[in-house]
């Protein structure tokens, strides 16, 4: 189980590699504004910085937590890196954390799985870490799929975006094109034809739909240009992709839909009930900690 403690913010670092490339500035003011009115619902995951010179001689030797804490040790985020961020302007001068000894890989993994389940990431993003894992630290691929509660199929999808071509990897982290519209740019295996439909997303903002059927049209055209026959046979008609499967705002989780109700509520009040949601849904409980990791 993590030691939770109540730590001054000047003793928390942030994190040396943060896992989110880019923080948007309104995500954080919503923070300040949700944190203003309702406190830090959320405790920040950290970890001793047993590494920081600054207390080398009077910390040598410590292993209680407490004890560092007390004699002013650091403390480096693991997940809360937006709550730290936003602190000095709620303003909050300390923070409710809950602290990990052994985390060593695991740090990687529980940011990671911190913003899966609350859907914050981009998929470049998440591909990237996925690479990470298990180049760095050789997690399989079912080691991710237990640890994250993903399928394969989600894993492979996000690894292929973060090993595509720079310019497509780009447009999905700056949410210029979604998921959908990438995998579908993704199967021109013709360098001009997935140019031009990355082009037609970004500007025209053609959908999945239509990317599959242009990617289509052209290679049947291309077989008709080869061969003369023109391809119009069942297996190579457009397919239809299936609606978008309904998601939970409290846990983040999609299936059941027999089990989802629709809710009444002001358009005005919608921004701050999503706040309040980003802070105490389901979705913020760490499920599945990687090893290392207790609670």
């Amino acid at each position: 189980m993590p030691l939770h403690l109540t730590i001054p913010r000047l003793q928390i670092l942030p994190p040396p590699e943060p896992v989110r490339v880019t923080i948007p500035q309104e995500h954080v003011d919503e923070l300040i504004e949700s944190m203003r009115a309702l406190g830090q619902l959320v405790p920040l995951i950290v970890t001793p910085d047993y590494s920081s010179k600054a207390h080398t001689e009077a910390m040598e030797g410590l292993e209680n937590v407490q004890d560092w804490f007390m004699s002013g040790g650091m403390f480096e985020i693991i997940d809360g890196h937006c709550r730290w961020l936003a602190a000095p302007d709620v303003p909050l001068e300390e923070l409710a954390c809950s602290v990990f000894v052994d985390v060593t890989e695991a740090k990687h993994a529980m940011m990671l799985h911190a913003g899966i389940v609350r859907q914050s990431f981009t998929a470049y993003e998440e591909g990237r870490q996925f690479i990470e894992l298990g180049n760095k630290h050789g997690w399989s691929i079912e080691d991710l799929c237990r640890t994250f509660h993903r399928s394969e199929g989600y894993v492979n999808d996000r690894v292929s975006i973060a090993e595509g071509p720079e310019d497509l990897c780009q447009a999905v982290h700056a949410r210029e094109i979604n998921l959908s519209q990438a995998k579908q740019i993704l199967r021109a295996k013709n360098d001009s034809l997935r140019i031009y439909l990355l082009d037609q997303a970004k500007v025209h903002g053609a959908t999945a739909r239509t990317l599959e059927v242009m990617r289509q049209n052209w290679e049947k055209e291309n077989i008709f240009a080869a061969t003369g026959q023109h391809p119009n046979t069942p297996a190579n008609l457009a397919r239809i992709d299936p609606p978008a499967e309904r998601t939970c705002v409290w846990c983040r989780e999609t299936g059941q839909e027999h089990d989802l109700r629709t809710i009444d509520v002001h358009w005005y009040h919608i921004k701050p009930l999503m706040a309040i949601v980003d802070q105490v849904g389901e979705h913020n409980v760490l499920r599945g900690h990687p090893a290392g990791a207790a609670g």
